[in-house]
C-alpha cells in the first residue's frame, strides 16, 4: 500500500490524473486494452479537473479504453443522481471513447436484473481468471464518511458476498435506497485500486481503514485490499489528519 497525501485539492487532481494516465499507458502497451471501473461523485470531479486537459488528455490512448462502474445507483441514466450521468458531462463529452466501450447499467431492467446483466457485461471484456474472477486493470474508489466504498456499507450483508460478481442493493442507507455494486472479490482481484477522500470528515474513516486494514475491519474501506495487486490511497492533508498527527 502507498500513501499520497497533498496539501491542496488541486495538487491531488494534478496526482490522480496522472497516476490514471500512467496505468492507462501500463495495461494498453500490457496487452492492448485499458479496463477501468470509476466511483462517482468528487472522484469524477477530483479526476476531470486534469484529465481531460492537455498536456494529459493528449497522451492517453482514449480507444484502448473500457469503461465500468464500481457502483451505480438505480436511477435513470439522465437522473442528477447517476454517476454514469456525470461521468458523461465531466469526462466521456471531452474524450473520444469509443460510446460501445462504456458501459452504464440498463435501468430499464428490474434491480436484480440489471446486476446481472451488468455482471454479463464485465464478463464480455474481463472473462473470469484463474480465480474465477474479473481482473480489472484499474477500480478508482471514494470513500464516505463512515467508511463505505462502492455500495457497500458498514455492517451490511454485501461485505460477505463471496459468490456474486455484481450486487443489487435494496436497502442502502444513502440515499438512492437501490443501486449496483462490484464486490469485494472482484475489487479485490484488480491489478490496481486507488481510493480518493479529502475533507476533514472522512479524517477516523481514513486512520481506521489503513491502520485496521484487512477482512474484518469495521470500515468496508479498510476491507479492499487487493490479493496480487497495488493499492493506493490519494488523501488531502484533511482527509489524512490522524495519519499525521
Amino acid at each position: 500500500m502507498s500513501l499520497h497525501i497533498f496539501a491542496i485539492q488541486d495538487e491531488l487532481s494534478d496526482a490522480i490524473a496522472d497516476y490514471v494516465q500512467q496505468m492507462s499507458a501500463k495495461a494498453i502497451e500490457d496487452h492492448g486494452q485499458f479496463t477501468v471501473a470509476l466511483s462517482g461523485g468528487s472522484l469524477i470531479k477530483l479526476l476531470s479537473t486534469e484529465l481531460v486537459k492537455d498536456p494529459i488528455r493528449s497522451e492517453i490512448n482514449w480507444p484502448a479504453w473500457h469503461v465500468f462502474w464500481a457502483d451505480e445507483r438505480y436511477v435513470p441514466l439522465d437522473d442528477e443522481d447517476s454517476n454514469y450521468r456525470l461521468a458523461k458531462e465531466l469526462i466521456f463529452d471531452q474524450v473520444d471513447i469509443p460510446p460501445e466501450q462504456i458501459y452504464p447499467i440498463n435501468p430499464a431492467l428490474r434491480l436484480a436484473g440489471a446486476a446481472r446483466a451488468y455482471a454479463k457485461a464485465v464478463r464480455t471484456i474481463l472473462p473470469p481468471d484463474e480465480n474465477r474472477l474479473p481482473r480489472f486493470d484499474l477500480v478508482l474508489l471514494g470513500m464516505g464518511e463512515d467508511g463505505h466504498t462502492a455500495s457497500l456499507f458498514p455492517d451490511h450483508h454485501l461485505l460477505d458476498e463471496t459468490r456474486l460478481w455484481v450486487a443489487p442493493i435494496a436497502d442502502s442507507p444513502k440515499p438512492p435506497s437501490m443501486r449496483i455494486t462490484l464486490t469485494l472479490p472482484v475489487i479485490n482481484n484488480a491489478n490496481y485500486v486507488a481510493f480518493l477522500a479529502t475533507g476533514a470528515g472522512k479524517a477516523e474513516a481514513v486512520f481506521q481503514a489503513i491502520e485496521k486494514a484487512g477482512s474484518t475491519c469495521p470500515v468496508p474501506a479498510g476491507r479492499v485490499q487487493p490479493t496480487h495487486g497495488q493499492l493506493d490511497w490519494f488523501l488531502d492533508e484533511a482527509a489524512a489528519a490522524r495519519l499525521i498527527d
